[in-house]
């Protein structure tokens, strides 16, 4: 569960931006204007967060993010409701986003005195290209958890290339990069990536400047091979990671794990990084 925990934060900034199209998708509602964005505490009793509330001219959207079968809930989802109801005066339209493996919630509560329906949508049924098509970023990452599990490598491949295509900023791409990276690890697959059709320097990503810290608080080399991984990872695909892990176990010099870690930056494919790191290996011999 506390695995899981750690997806929240990027799934509910992607969904958020990515809002509008979500709600078209589901409803057929075409959300033209931008939405206001109300998602906040709620208060009834006790204090309540849903995960995205909106709010589109007379109109109110609840948005919740599930990666795992939860029991607790269809009964949540009646309470935030009132609660909504409550502080906005109308009920809003309410929809469970599901993303994980397996059977989605149920979309109804029932019990002996009430019935509460909403829209439950299994993203596993819904077509990447939906969101791919677009040239906002956030809905074209947002394809990564549509379809099936097996079009995975395929989606993939597709929303990387698109993203290097829509966005101009390198900052930017790296941005968006480590997003796709992380959530690709929500499904368990092996990615193959093609280079990025951009020259992307490997230093300005957060994984980077972590392996860079983790070198200096639990060693230099440790810490120069954990980033050379997360770069191969990052640039060549995470199928990449187990021989580039093989390859490294015997190298504890660092001149050369610098020049290896340099190497990821400046080849575009990963035979020629494979062939230059073992030019640099037996150079240093």
């Amino acid at each position: 569960m506390k695995e899981l925990k750690r997806f929240d934060p990027i799934l509910k900034e992607i969904f958020s931006k990515a809002a509008g199209k979500i709600i078209s998708v589901v409803t057929g509602e075409k959300i033209e204007e931008e939405l206001g964005n109300i998602t906040g505490e709620i208060k009834l009793i006790k204090s309540l967060r849903p995960d995205l509330l909106f709010r589109s001219k007379e109109k109110i959207f609840h948005i919740e993010i599930q990666v795992q079968q939860d029991k607790s809930l269809p009964e949540r989802m009646l309470i935030y409701s009132v609660a909504i109801r409550e502080k906005f005066e109308k009920f809003p339209t309410q929809i469970v986003l599901f993303v994980g493996k397996g059977n989605p919630p149920p979309s109804v509560f029932k019990s002996e005195f009430t019935i509460h329906k909403f829209k439950v949508v299994d993203m596993k049924k819904i077509d990447p290209d939906e969101f791919i098509k677009s040239n906002k970023p956030e809905e074209v990452i947002v394809g990564i958890l549509a379809g099936k599990y097996k079009e995975k490598p395929e989606v993939f491949k597709k929303v990387t290339e698109k993203i290097t295509e829509i966005v101009k900023s390198e900052r930017e791409v790296i941005k968006y990069m480590n997003d796709i990276n992380f959530l690709a690890s929500l499904f368990e697959v092996e990615i193959k990536v093609k280079p990025m059709p951009i020259q992307v320097d490997i230093r300005k990503a957060p994984f980077y400047k972590w392996g860079k810290e983790e070198g200096e608080k639990k060693g230099l080399i440790k810490g120069l091979k954990e980033a050379i991984l997360l770069g191969v990872q990052f640039k060549f695909g995470r199928s990449k990671v187990k021989e580039a892990k093989k390859l490294l176990e015997k190298i504890d010099d660092i001149n050369l794990l610098k020049k290896i870690h340099k190497k990821i930056i400046m080849e575009n494919t990963w035979e020629d990084f494979i062939k230059a790191f073992k030019n640099s290996s037996s150079a240093n011999k």
